[in-house]
C-alpha cells in the first residue's frame, strides 16, 4: 500500500527531500508550492499560496506532510501555518512534520539545550516559529493527529554557502569572541524528514544537527580553506556588530550548543556530514 507523502511549502530543503524520497517505493509523493515546478518519478505538482485562505487541500486527505514553509511575516503570529490548519481542519492527516528552528532557544551563552529547555526566542522569525509551534501542538492534541517537530539550526549545502562574503573578504571574529553554532548539511537533513515519515510516535520535538557545535568563524575558515584562499582580517566582536548586517548579527548574539542525543537514537544513520569540512568540499563540487 502507498502512502502519500506532501510537501507543503516546498523550496531548497524540499528539493533534496524529492531527490531521494523518489527511490522509495512505497511513498507517492505531493509538492505543493507557489510555482509550477518540473517534477520527476511520478512526483505531483501542485500550485497553492498558503497566505491565501480557503485554499482546496482535499489531495492532503489521508496524508503525511512535511510543512516547510517559513512563517508569514504580517505580525508575531504565524497567520500563514492559521491559514493551513484552518483550511486542513476537516481532512484526515496522518501525520505532520514540522520544519521548525532552534532559534526558539534564543540565546544560550555557548550552553547545552535538549528538547526540554524552555523556548526563549529573541528574534521576530523565531518568535514566530514558537508561534507556530503553538498552534500545530493545539492542532494535533484537538484532532488527534501525529505530529513531529524538527528544531533545525542553519542549513548548508550546495548553493548555501556564504561565499559572497567570502569573495568580499569580510572580516572574521577573533576566534577567541566567536559564538558557538550549530549548522546541518541538507542532504542530512532531508534523510531526517524522510525517516521522520516512518517514525512511530504520537508527538515528538527533536533537535537536530549534525553533532559537532562550531566557533561560527572556524565555519569561515573551513570555507576559506576549501576554496584555497588567504583568510582575511580578524577583528573583535564589538567591531563586528559595527560592522555586519543586522541580520547577520542578529544570529551572532545567539550562542547555544544542541544535545542530540534524541535525534541520534531516532535517526541513527542519517548524518553523513558530521564533519563541517567534508560537507563544505561537497557542496562546492556540486
Amino acid at each position: 500500500m502507498m502512502n502519500k507523502v506532501i510537501l507543503a511549502g516546498s523550496g531548497y530543503l524540499g528539493e533534496y527531500i524529492l531527490e531521494q524520497i523518489c527511490d522509495v517505493t512505497d511513498l507517492s509523493v505531493i509538492d505543493v508550492c507557489r510555482t509550477n515546478k518540473t517534477t520527476k518519478g511520478g512526483v505531483i505538482n501542485i500550485i497553492r499560496d498558503f497566505d491565501n485562505k480557503n485554499n482546496d487541500l482535499e489531495f492532503m486527505n489521508n496524508g503525511t506532510v512535511i510543512y516547510m514553509a517559513p512563517p508569514s511575516t504580517n505580525s508575531l503570529s504565524d497567520d500563514r501555518i492559521n491559514n493551513f490548519l484552518k483550511d486542513i481542519s476537516s481532512l484526515i492527516i496522518k501525520k505532520i512534520i514540522y520544519i521548525s528552528t532552534s532559534g526558539v532557544y534564543g540565546n544560550c551563552d555557548g550552553k547545552l539545550v535538549d528538547e526540554s529547555t524552555p523556548v526563549a526566542p529573541i528574534t521576530e522569525r523565531a518568535i514566530r516559529r514558537v508561534s507556530a509551534e503553538k498552534q500545530l501542538i493545539a492542532f494535533a492534541k484537538k484532532n488527534k493527529i501525529k505530529l513531529i517537530i524538527l528544531r533545525v539550526p542553519g542549513i548548508y549545502g550546495p548553493g548555501r554557502l556564504p561565499l559572497e562574503r567570502v569573495r568580499l573578504r569580510e572580516p572574521l571574529i577573533k576566534t577567541g569572541e566567536s559564538r558557538i553554532t550549530n549548522i546541518i548539511h541538507v542532504m542530512d537533513l532531508a534523510r531526517i524528514c524522510i525517516s521522520s515519515v516512518y517514525l512511530e510516535t504520537s508527538m515528538e520535538i527533536i533537535n537536530v544537527s549534525d553533532g559537532s557545535p562550531l566557533k561560527t568563524t572556524a565555519y569561515y575558515e573551513y570555507i576559506y580553506q576549501a576554496t584555497n584562499q588567504k583568510l582575511p582580517e580578524y577583528i573583535t566582536f564589538s567591531q563586528a556588530l559595527k560592522d555586519y548586517s543586522k541580520k547577520r548579527i542578529s544570529f551572532l548574539k545567539e550562542s547555544r550548543i544542541l544535545n542530540v542525543e534524541k535525534m541520534n537514537m531516532l535517526f541513527p544513520k542519517c548524518i553523513k556530514y558530521s564533519d563541517a569540512k567534508d560537507g563544505i568540499r561537497e557542496s562546492l563540487l556540486v
